[in-house]
């Protein structure tokens, strides 16, 4: 791990960063020094040569093996057709800079979002001061509403007997399911067997739902065909979820035609919720009984593209783990992968008679148990969508808490807006992964390591989804085509822009001031964190006060609509975008320079993880700020014609 870029910080502020201890003699990184130190051991050579031998020799009497395939973390990246939409961004072109802007790509009136969103979170008091790194920094996480507002509910003891990594990445659902029938075959070795489907029963599933249907037949075909398999030994539910519960087997079945018949009867919840956990309580105390009567192991299949409700996942996920320990039910998801630092992704729905994109918003994340990643693009709230590797906190948990595993399978990231999905090498990630501990454990340690409580402090202070600072912390992206309008609006964000300064100097002062917390920490995942925040903080107060003087200059000399465009394109207004020239640069060049040069340092430190595809993204959106006309294409309008937006 090289030491992050230092800033000459005065005398009175400045304190030394502490190195990180190097060895000449072993390789570079955090693996190969321990495999350095272990091989060079010889107390350690005599413990492996031992419990080698010892596994070797319980091995002989095990009466089966199944050979298992641990494949790479893989996000598997669609065809892409417009390289700008999609920021697929290379790692060693960061000079090659975009004028797009991360943000969505028309008026709110446009997208549908009737309301404004539920804040995630809320935001604890930002420690303005110098940290003291012997002094456990204060954080109030109790009101964080992405989570619950009942936090004792979540304190719950930590099961043992856990198999570890729960997830595995697959390319489609005939993987997933060759793999489950695999499990229900051990278990169909030792037990009775019911099995439990819970389908999702949003809109964007139902394809995903005839797919398992129709290669359902296979799993049991092949599961008759040995020897666990003969005469009831399986039996099968069908139920469904979605803001309510449905049952659609009227009792456990082995009837085959009967199971794909109830996968038919699947409605589309048009609510737009998914209550997850809930479904999950409710699906096993329906069958429990009967599992008890006859005897006969558990394992719940859920299938889902969303992470589900955050305030149910909060309030009912330990419970849910509880439950299906205590049946012994082990608990199979087939999923999605989860949004890097972010708790949603959006859609993109173009209505098929006006002709004009909305943008649908969906849970997908975190990967987390709290967000640990900036919640703002530096001009408000997060449009982006980008992979993290992993699965969602919450489903990844179920299933290794319980003994089953979370299924990572491809996504039609192509319809999600602003997405960049890349491949991930599980060997690196392994460094990253997330702490899947209850979140009332990690609160006490986010509590307790400084490190973790000033990240988390900058956090959510910057956090533009909570309602007492959302009006500060958003600059407006769209303006009136009116030219008196628009300078109303100007002039209301110009005010506004000045206190969200303040908030990113006071967030940028403590960071430098303590980067000796990020330089003494042992967690690969919390540097990676500091890194990237300090070098996002420095890009947005540079756009920040790039977005003050551009707008006044476009004030004094407007530029116009565009005369010699086609008849066909309307103009409807001004839209704020990133570029690549400072219009300032007396005033905004250092913050442009340093930004870049902590999100370089990101790229390299971190290749090959969300932390440095999303720095490169932020170097290739530019650190200038300015306001361009925004046209639609009268083409798509077919008609005048209402259809109701529908909700994923």
């Amino acid at each position: 791990m090289q030491p992050l870029p230092s800033q000459q910080l005065p005398a009175s502020e400045s304190q030394s960063i502490p190195q990180i201890e190097t060895y000449d003699e072993a390789p570079r990184g955090l693996l190969k020094r321990l495999a350095h130190s272990a091989y060079h051991s010889a107390a350690f050579l005599t413990s492996f040569i031992f419990h080698f031998a010892l596994i070797m020799v319980l091995a002989m009497f095990t009466l089966t093996s199944q050979k298992r395939t641990q494949p790479l973390v893989t996000v598997i990246e669609p065809d892409m057709v417009q390289d700008l939409e999609t920021f697929e961004i290379e790692l060693d072109q960061l000079d090659v800079v975009s004028t797009e802007m991360a943000t969505a790509s028309m008026p709110v009136s446009e997208m549908g979002m009737a309301g404004e969103a539920i804040a995630s979170m809320s935001a604890p008091v930002l420690q303005q001061e110098a940290l003291d790194p012997t002094e456990t920094v204060r954080v109030e996480l109790s009101d964080i509403a992405m989570i619950s507002t009942d936090s004792d509910s979540l304190i719950r003891e930590i099961p043992s007997g856990t198999i570890g990594s729960a997830q595995e990445v697959v390319s489609n659902y005939q993987e997933a399911m060759d793999q489950i029938t695999q499990e229900l075959i051990w278990m169909m070795s030792k037990n009775k067997v019911l099995v439990i489907w819970l389908f999702d029963q949003s809109e964007s599933m139902k394809d995903d739902q005839q797919r398992i249907r129709e290669r359902i037949g296979r799993v049991y075909t092949e599961i008759g065909l040995t020897e666990e398999g003969q005469g009831d030994v399986l039996t099968t539910a069908v139920t469904s979820y979605g803001q309510g519960f449905q049952q659609l087997t009227q009792a456990p079945t082995s009837n085959l035609s009967e199971i794909q018949a109830a996968i038919d009867a699947i409605q589309i919840d048009q609510s737009g919720e998914e209550m997850a956990c809930s479904a999950v309580m409710e699906a096993l105390s329906r069958h429990r009984k009967y599992a008890q009567i006859a005897d006969r192991k558990v394992a719940l299949i859920m299938v889902t593209d969303e992470s589900g409700n955050m305030n149910d996942n909060g309030a009912q996920l330990e419970n849910a783990i509880k439950m299906a320990q205590q049946m012994d039910c082990r608990l199979f998801v087939m999923g999605r992968e989860a949004m890097f630092g972010y708790p949603y992704a959006h859609y993109e729905w173009r209505h098929p008679f006006s002709g004009e994109m909305h943008l649908l918003r969906i849970d997908r994340g975190p990967e987390t148990a709290y967000v640990e990643q900036l919640q703002t693009d530096g001009y408000g709230k997060r449009w982006d969508a980008m992979t993290s590797g992993f699965g969602p906190y919450e489903q990844v948990r179920l299933a290794k808490e319980t003994g089953g595993r979370f299924f990572m399978l491809p996504g039609q990231e192509d319809d999600i807006h602003y997405v960049t999905d890349r491949k991930y090498d599980a060997k690196t990630m392994d460094f990253y992964r997330p702490d899947l501990r209850p979140r009332a454990a990690q609160v006490s340690e986010i509590k307790g390591d400084a490190l973790k409580s000033l990240v988390t402090n900058v956090v959510y202070d910057l956090n533009p989804f909570q309602e007492d600072r959302k009006e500060v912390l958003t600059i407006r992206h769209w303006y009136s085509k009116d030219p008196n309008e628009m300078a109303k609006q100007v002039r209301k964000e110009q005010a506004d822009v000045i206190p969200y300064g303040q908030y990113l100097d006071k967030a940028i002062k403590v960071l430098e001031k303590n980067r000796d917390l990020r330089d003494a920490s042992t967690s690969l995942r919390w540097q990676a964190n500091y890194d990237l925040m300090l070098g996002q903080l420095y890009a947005y107060r540079c756009r920040a006060y790039e977005y003050g003087v551009s707008s006044e200059l476009f004030l004094k000399n407007p530029t116009p609509p565009d005369p010699k465009r086609e008849p066909y394109m309307e103009f409807r207004g001004w839209e704020l975008r990133t570029n690549s020239n400072l219009v300032a640069p007396d005033k905004t060049q250092d913050d442009a320079d340093r930004a870049k040069e902590l999100l370089t340092f990101v790229t390299k430190e971190y290749a090959g993880t969300p932390w440095a595809t999303r720095a490169a993204w932020e170097v290739k959106r530019g650190f200038g700020s300015g306001l361009r006309p925004y046209y639609f294409d009268t083409r798509r309008r077919k008609s005048d014609k209402k259809v109701p937006i529908p909700k994923l």
